[in-house]
């Protein structure tokens, strides 16, 4: 789904990318339609701390980056975001890359600019992009005038853009956070959001050691229980280790019908003894099926949802969602994956009244199989899964660099 600019990239100089097992990465920027350098332009390695601005001579060098696949990413206003997914250490040589001006959009052919539309819709964009963690929370967009909101024709989408990368700030895992935002939306019938886009991680700067015990702290408690701390664990099928459980669930659409309250009786001959009441009970198809498979059991779903939910009670071992294929690995499975985390309890603001103590809960949904995974739990092509409960209310708030590892207080 990322939008792929045509740009080309050669290989150019003599000299290699490559040197004493360092992973770095050099080339340079320059505008498609002059071939002139673009000085100052952004580039920076999507979800980490790598990146750095063009020099007057639009070039650029990045040093140490991380193995396995990245996303390069570079941004100049004015010009359409480029994006190459690579392996820093299949570069031999450096690269020049083209930006291509970005392109005036036309508007009222398939969207509409909505008037007010930051009054209106900014919490559906709070709630959708930065998530409803406690951490989400204590987020804080500095430039929200870079946003935009449009609307499809017939009102079903609203669609967010920037002119500018977002500048978020994360005062409880001490961070500051550049998002090129690609494309956000929110669909109104089947209310999700979909958003993708390539985050830049600054380290904030204290002088407080208490402060830096208490952002480790935090990042510690943003790792454990994520999703890439959950696919880590899968690829080293260490799930219960780690404090997972997975269930397969299923969902079907909510069915009722009518049947009386007393059935007809029949003796052994198959005549009727005793006509069937003419008072009707209304009887779920849930019901039926949980009596007919003892394997399955009922989720509880809210009054409003059209589907009922099964759970299979036997749990999925790793074997059966993840195969490895070469040096990244492959998920796959069918109908929903239920993800138990039993080493944090839930925050307080998704429970209801009475609640305490409950294990966080997500829910997984193939959308365009198969997931790719490497080693460290990072997940290649993020828009492959939908992420419901726990995962899906998580969000910018809860986000860290792609490379972070869990360090002692």
């Amino acid at each position: 789904m990322k939008n792929r600019i045509a740009a080309f990239f050669f290989l150019i100089m003599s000299v290699p990318v490559l040197s004493l097992g360092q992973l770095n990465i050099e080339g340079r920027v320059i505008d498609e339609s002059d071939k002139k350098p673009l000085p100052f332009a952004n580039v920076f390695i999507s979800n980490t701390t790598k990146g750095q601005q063009t020099d007057d001579k639009g070039r650029f060098k990045l040093y140490n980056v991380p193995g396995g696949t990245i996303d390069l990413v570079i941004s100049f206003v004015g010009f359409r975001t480029f994006s190459l997914q690579i392996k820093a250490d299949t570069l031999k040589r450096p690269l020049l890359i083209l930006l291509q001006p970005d392109a005036i959009e036309l508007q009222g052919v398939t969207i509409k600019t909505v008037k007010d539309g930051y009054k209106k819709y900014i919490h559906l964009f709070q709630d959708g992009f930065m998530g409803k963690t406690l951490f989400s929370a204590a987020c804080k967009l500095k430039n929200p005038k870079a946003l935009s909101f449009r609307l499809s024709n017939d009102d079903s989408e609203l669609i967010i853009k920037a002119d500018e990368p977002l500048i978020i700030e994360n005062k409880e895992l001490g961070y500051v956070i550049k998002y090129q935002l690609e494309d956000f939306s929110y669909h109104f019938r089947q209310q999700y959001v979909s958003f993708y886009g390539y985050p830049f991680f600054e380290e904030m700067q204290t002088k407080s050691n208490k402060k830096k015990k208490e952002w480790i702290e935090n990042r510690n408690r943003a790792y454990y229980g994520s999703t890439q701390h959950f696919f880590k664990a899968l690829v080293d099928k260490r799930l219960v280790e780690e404090g997972y459980t997975m269930h397969k669930l299923i969902r079907e659409q909510k069915k009722t019908f009518l049947v009386p309250m007393f059935p007809e009786k029949r003796d052994s001959l198959g005549n009727i003894v005793t006509e069937a009441s003419k008072e009707k009970i209304i009887v779920d198809s849930a019901d039926v099926k949980l009596r007919a498979d003892h394997a399955l059991s009922k989720l509880p779903t809210s009054s409003f949802a059209r589907h009922v939910q099964y759970l299979v009670k036997t749990p999925l071992n790793e074997s059966e969602v993840i195969s490895p294929s070469e040096d990244i690995y492959k998920i796959d499975f069918s109908n929903h994956i239920y993800v138990v985390y039993s080493k944090e309890y839930e925050e307080p603001q998704f429970l209801s009244a009475g609640q305490k103590n409950i294990p966080q809960v997500s829910i997984l949904s193939m959308l365009e199989p198969p997931a790719l995974v490497e080693k460290n739990g990072h997940l290649i092509n993020p828009l492959s899964i939908i992420f419901e409960g726990r995962w899906g209310n998580e969000k910018i708030g809860e986000l860290l660099p792609l490379d972070y590892v869990p360090e002692l207080p």
